[in-house]
């Protein structure tokens, strides 16, 4: 049985700003916490329903290096399953001078990819502790002007009671519909805008390293470590065993001849992707090939090259592997941008574990690298 999944909820907002609450004033900090707290002790059925992510510390330029803490943040955003924020015309912090602030950042980043996982809360009558500079002042303004031309629907508050009921009543809402909808305007986002508007605008081998980048990422995530001496290669640990995994991009539709001659068919230089000196005892490899529309059986058949094999067409795509070779691809359809690679490669996991096909994947894999190392020391013997 797969582990008990929560709900991600990161939490975006200013920190050092004040509310009332009550006879006094309080900050953001001390109110985003008083959330945390309230929604980390909210159950379903007898188990936390929520994992609740708001920065380490506050203010937010004590956290010292400031571009550590700032990727920090913008990854938050891209793993949430929902996106808070509780806006105060603030843009944040910025890492360095004239750059767009970091609440204006986590906004922009869960509006290009998934703004159904996007809830704000308007937060007004505030007041801010300290004057602020000429620089803050303009990315104020900046992120201020970029809220209004989006014009999210947002409930107002205007203490630190009201920040935590509207707040709870979003994220009901937010719940309510992302279950309803299967969530899937947050995992596809909307192919005309932000991040995939951006993608379909690069060239076949820009394109092909943004979708490999990408899906490099959604591998760390599970656990994967990148490999120097492979390129596109991941150690990725699947079911106690550390697989040798090759990323892909195919940067067009399938049936365009020049996007998939960029990956071709990648298990014939298997012999050649040689971590030994790395990682020397990985299984595989296995290829995991982003395409950027669908892909069928047919497709995936062909690229194989030949039709006597498991080919399974499953929710994120088509999972092909050749019983004798034990040669292992997976196409991940749809991968338009960095979060529906993400949401393939997460299908492609529970696929895995809610069939068992997770156990013949591994074996396979441990069959290939016998393979990989006969044909490897034949060729040697050969010279």
């Amino acid at each position: 049985m797969a582990d008990f999944k929560r709900i991600r909820i990161m939490i975006s907002s200013r920190c050092s700003s004040l509310v009332a609450d009550g006879e006094q004033q309080v900050s953001m900090t001390v109110v985003r916490k008083r959330l945390h707290d309230r929604l980390r002790d909210e159950p379903l059925l007898g188990e936390a329903l929520f994992e609740v992510w708001i920065s380490d510390n506050a203010p937010d330029q004590s956290q010292g290096d400031l571009d550590t803490a700032w990727n920090r943040s913008l990854e938050e955003v891209r793993k949430a399953d929902i996106v808070l924020a509780l806006y105060t015309g603030e843009a944040g912090w910025a890492p360095k001078s004239g750059e767009i602030g970091i609440c204006h950042a986590e906004f922009q980043e869960v509006w290009n990819n998934g703004p159904a996982r996007l809830k704000v809360v308007r937060v007004l009558e505030v007041t801010f502790p300290a004057r602020k500079s000429a620089a803050e002042t303009k990315a104020d303004r900046t992120f201020q002007d970029y809220f209004q031309t989006l014009n999210p629907t947002s409930p107002e508050a205007r203490n630190a009671d009201d920040v935590v009921a509207r707040s709870l009543e979003a994220l009901r809402e937010a719940v309510a519909s992302l279950v309803k909808l299967g969530g899937r305007e947050a995992r596809k986002g909307r192919f005309a805008y932000g991040t995939a508007l951006d993608w379909s605008r690069l060239d076949f081998g820009t394109r092909k390293q943004a979708m490999e980048e990408a899906l490099g990422e959604a591998l760390r995530d599970l656990g994967a470590s990148p490999l120097s001496s492979v390129a596109g290669g991941w150690d990725w640990p699947l079911a106690d065993e550390s697989l040798l995994t090759i990323v892909h991009g195919l940067p067009a539709a399938f049936g365009v001849a020049a996007a998939r001659e960029l990956v071709g068919q990648p298990f014939l230089r298997d012999h050649g992707y040689d971590a030994s000196g790395e990682a020397p005892s990985l299984a595989g490899p296995v290829h995991l090939v982003a395409c950027l529309k669908t892909v069928s059986e047919s497709q995936a058949m062909r690229q194989l090259g030949f039709p006597d094999a498991t080919i399974v067409a499953a929710p994120f795509g088509v999972y092909v592997a050749d019983k004798v070779q034990k040669i292992q691809m997976v196409f991940l359809a749809n991968c338009r941008d960095a979060t529906t690679t993400r949401h393939a490669l997460t299908r492609l996991v529970e696929w895995l574990d809610s069939t068992g096909e997770e156990a013949n994947l591994v074996s396979r894999a441990r069959g290939r690298r016998r393979i990989v190392a006969a044909v490897r020391l034949a060729l040697d013997e050969g010279a």
